[in-house]
């Protein structure tokens, strides 16, 4: 004979506590959620990386600084720095973006510009540097720097001309790098440059994701585009080359190879596509009038 159970001679689970775990786990994860996806979203108009640099800038956003010493610092947009001074030298770090310095003499204290990549110290007033990534850009427009690399390489670049290095090399000097410094007024100016480094420069202006393919980015752009509404900047682009910008939602844009151009263009970098004035010098004249 076997023995008969009936379902009342099972044992009873607690449901009430299964549930209430349930329901603490999904309400906590539900949380964190939120608050990444609000941290997200804040991250677009400020970068959160920023709250406790000495100096940081939101999205769009271009600031003049004036230091402890006298000194002025202009920051590009989405860039942060820090200050330190010691009794023989003032440094700045230079964490992210991009920095215009103008250094008030002081024969005592050397100015630096540290980055991730080594320092800068300009031999005058005035010195613009740009964080990116892996190598650091420097010009020198109105007065020579010194350029000291992490690993000890030392360069004196003339003024007049911008160079790139990294941790260990620094790049020839180049009169072609002083167009670097037309974010400082609110342009980004290129010639026979990258489509790509428009791209770049305008990201820190825009809210939200700006992404481009490869097959577009090896594209090379002539013109001068507004960093204050990017909008426009890609209108003219648009109108400039061969690309299609699809907007697929207020927080990510796209640029790709148009597809009437995708499979001629495709794998073919370095073509040179220079500005038409009934196109994007137009379009730039007619949306920025007064």
């Amino acid at each position: 004979m076997l023995p008969r159970f009936s379902r009342t001679e099972l044992p009873r689970r607690d449901t009430g506590l299964r549930l209430g775990r349930r329901h603490f786990f999904l309400g906590s994860l539900l949380a964190l959620g939120g608050a990444a996806a609000g941290a997200a979203i804040a991250d677009v108009y400020y970068p959160l990386a920023g709250l406790s640099d000495d100096y940081a800038t939101r999205t769009g956003e271009r600031r003049l600084y004036r230091l402890p010493d006298g000194s002025q610092l202009l920051l590009n947009a989405r860039s942060r720095a820090d200050l330190s001074y010691t009794d023989k030298e003032r440094t700045l770090h230079l964490r992210e973006g991009a920095v215009s310095l103008i250094a008030r003499p002081d024969a005592a204290r050397a100015f630096l510009i540290r980055t991730s990549e080594g320092t800068v110290c300009p031999d005058g007033p005035r010195v613009m540097v740009r964080q990116q990534m892996r190598r650091t850009l420097v010009v020198a427009a109105d007065n020579a720097a010194e350029i000291t690399t992490s690993a000890g390489t030392r360069t004196m670049l003339a003024a007049g001309s911008g160079t790139r290095f990294d941790n260990t090399l620094v790049g020839n000097p180049r009169a072609d790098l002083l167009a670097d410094t037309a974010w400082e007024t609110g342009w980004v100016n290129v010639h026979e440059r990258p489509l790509l480094e428009v791209i770049q420069a305008l990201r820190p202006y825009r809210r939200g994701a700006l992404r481009i393919s490869v097959a577009a980015g090896g594209l090379l752009a002539n013109g001068r585009y507004p960093l204050d509404d990017t909008d426009v900047a890609l209108r003219a682009l648009q109108a400039d080359m061969p690309i299609h910008i699809r907007r697929i939602t207020p927080w990510f844009t796209s640029v790709d190879l148009a597809p009437a151009h995708a499979r001629a263009y495709a794998g073919r970098r370095g073509e040179v596509y220079p500005p038409y004035a009934a196109s994007s010098s137009a379009i730039v004249r007619q949306t920025l009038a007064p």
